[in-house]
């Protein structure tokens, strides 16, 4: 009997825990940085547990450290796993984390490694000067060597690695320090997830983008009274809409807006 692709592929994945750092660029143009979990990883994907949802096709760089390599990778897909967020990831260009035997490191294209490298090392006059050089080469105007998909690829790396770092948190010796009440972080962290649920199912169809209590119940894993304390808050705020035909929920664009706003601040 024939293996079905599927069960092919998974064959060829590999379950691990190697830590992961995730870089990427938000809407305002800043670098943003968090800590995940590889837990899933193949020669062309990856499964990484995240504390923060990202969208779907957004492009990132995936650093493993205790793998030895650097990435650009693609968000394929994005969901939640009671405690964090499980991204799948597309792996389209790899590298090396730190400079090779030329003997044994893969034949990637032609200085789109050390790109990466200066990049998540901080060099970013050489990744201006690496990106010049690639964009020349691979541009599709260029008869000889344009590649359109590299070319791409180059431009999706550089705006993540040249973008502007993100504001250093205020000093706690410059402000009265407040400690949280025990739970509050937690609550709010709750409340993001069912946020980011209703997020992602208005992106993915932004006419039918209600989901039902007990959907929401099960994909958090939150009991009833803590989803319906949340959406009672998000709807008090104008960030969730009750549909006129069902007790189901759908994010609006004020939600849009706070979900945003708090995954900024963070």
């Amino acid at each position: 009997m024939q293996t079905r692709p599927i069960d092919r592929r998974r064959s060829r994945r590999e379950r691990i825990d190697s830590a992961a750092e995730l870089i990427w660029k938000d809407d305002a143009g800043c670098r943003r940085f968090e800590c995940g979990r590889i837990v899933d990883f193949s020669e062309t994907g990856a499964a990484v547990a995240s504390p923060q949802p990202l969208a779907i096709s957004s492009p990132l760089i995936l650093r493993a450290p205790g793998m030895g390599f650097v990435a650009l990778a693609q968000v394929r897909n994005c969901s939640w796993n009671r405690t964090q967020y499980r991204l799948g990831l597309l792996l389209l260009e790899k590298a090396a984390a730190q400079p090779g035997d030329s003997d044994t490191e893969p034949d990637y294209h032609d200085g789109f490694p050390e790109m990466l490298r200066a990049g998540v090392a901080g060099e970013f006059e050489r990744v201006d000067r690496l990106y010049r050089a690639l964009a020349f080469r691979y541009h599709p105007d260029n008869r000889e060597t344009g590649n359109a998909e590299i070319f791409l690829r180059i431009g999706e790396a550089h705006r993540i690695l040249a973008g502007t770092p993100a504001p250093p948190p205020e000093s706690a010796v410059s402000r009265p320090v407040f400690a949280a009440p025990i739970g509050l972080r937690e609550q709010r962290d709750k409340r993001t997830a069912v946020l980011g649920l209703l997020y992602q199912r208005r992106t993915s169809d932004y006419q039918n983008a209600c989901v039902s209590t007990r959907e929401l119940e099960s994909l958090t894993g939150l009991a009833s009274d803590e989803v319906g304390f949340i959406l009672w808050y998000l709807r008090e705020k104008g960030a969730v809409t009750l549909s006129d035909y069902s007790s189901d929920y759908a994010i609006s664009a004020s939600g849009v807006d706070l979900l945003e706003t708090e995954l900024c601040v963070r």
